[in-house]
């Protein structure tokens, strides 16, 4: 009697596991797909060069949107992402200079030609 309960229990427990494993995948597939992108600040409302980071394709003069909430000034790097076929930033944040991977840095600044170096 012992062992049937046992086994019975292992047997729900499996099927338990196995609900969880097929909901985390469905999950994982469905999940929105981020785009991120770095950008360098024309002036407060205006990026001046936007390059996606996985793309590495450059876009000139994107105005931000009118409710983003970060303080950037001309100069300012900023890191954006947004839902992958959307053209709404889900978030937009200042960041350093040291924060944008070298990469893409070089697409900002027009020194793709200097790779060598």
């Amino acid at each position: 009697m012992k062992n049937k309960k046992g086994l019975g229990l292992g047997i729900a427990l499996s099927a338990i596991m196995l609900i969880i494993c097929v909901v985390l995948v469905i999950m994982m597939m469905t999940g929105g797909q981020k785009e991120t992108y770095y950008g360098y600040m024309k002036d407060n409302h205006t990026i001046e060069k936007m390059v996606s980071e996985q793309t590495e394709k450059v876009e000139k003069n994107v105005q931000l949107p009118s409710d983003t909430d970060v303080n950037v000034k001309k100069g300012d790097f900023v890191f954006l992402v947004k839902e992958k076929g959307s053209d709404k930033f889900s978030r937009v944040s200042k960041v350093k200079h040291d924060d944008v991977p070298h990469g893409l840095m070089m697409k900002i600044h027009d020194m793709g030609d200097m790779k060598g170096m």
